[in-house]
């Protein structure tokens, strides 16, 4: 809820560069990875919202439009 919120506030990224085989949880002491969304379940979300989910590259350009 409060990511479909915030998008209504100006945020324009859901998901950042860092994925699950990131070390940052070890790194962090963090004994266990929270559990993350697929996707699907992210592009839905945004669907939800009444977004228009768009996949992008770390440059911002777009490669899919998953709607």
């Amino acid at each position: 809820e409060t990511a479909q919120m915030s998008l209504n506030y100006g945020v324009d990224d859901l998901d950042g560069t860092i994925d699950d085989t990131t070390k940052i949880y070890t790194m962090a002491t963090e004994k266990k990875q929270q559990n993350s969304m697929t996707t699907t379940e992210i592009v839905n979300l945004i669907k939800k919202a009444d977004k228009k989910p768009i996949e992008r590259d770390s440059l911002y350009k777009n490669l899919k439009n998953t709607n």
